[in-house]
């Protein structure tokens, strides 16, 4: 972090303004492993950041709306790289081993969908028997720890875990909101 001090002259008034700026590029942290770019609680995967909730919301509207105060989305499996960090995070134990929801929903039924932007899941990873719609009621998906966390569908208004995202440069890079509220005073 480097910080210098700047005279400024304002309406005739000395005053002095702090530059303080902070690198976004990857450091050695100690014992040589590389530090993450994103904020304190979030892991790195290629050009995103991910929160594993430990914080178990019901309904769907409660995760996506924590997910959005986090700073970030319901996280969107893209591929089969993405999908299996996500289950090796889980199952090495680095975050608690639980249901996790993720952002894929059919509320027309057959059409999977990421609720975040509304574009249409291409990569899957479902269960041999799932998708099934079970009851005629399922219409989110989750990384099924019965099921060695491939995908299943389930009731939204199941308490489970969820997963958010968000790319790296925006709020999941150190200080971002703190930076944002000191430029702004609030």
């Amino acid at each position: 972090m480097q910080e210098n001090l700047r005279d400024v002259e304002q309406d005739g008034k000395n005053s002095k303004t702090a530059v303080i700026s902070f690198p976004l590029t990857k450091t050695l942290a100690r014992g040589g492993e590389k530090s993450s770019r994103c904020r304190a609680g979030w892991k790195e995967f290629k050009d995103h950041c991910y929160f594993f909730s430990t914080d178990k919301k019901r309904g769907k509207r409660q995760r996506f709306v924590e997910c959005r105060n986090l700073g970030g989305y319901l996280t969107q499996v893209t591929d089969s790289a993405e999908n299996s960090w996500i289950v090796s995070m889980i199952t090495s134990k680095k975050v608690i081993q639980q249901n996790y929801w993720m952002g894929a929903n059919d509320f027309k039924e057959g059409d999977w969908r990421w609720v975040n932007d509304l574009s249409k899941v291409h990569f899957t990873s479902w269960q041999s028997s799932q998708p099934d719609n079970s009851r005629g009621k399922e219409d989110c998906g989750h990384f099924a720890q019965g099921y060695n966390y491939q995908w299943n569908d389930q009731q939204c208004n199941d308490n489970f875990a969820f997963i958010c995202e968000s790319p790296l440069g925006s709020n999941c890079l150190p200080y971002s909101r703190l930076l944002k509220s000191a430029v702004s005073g609030k």
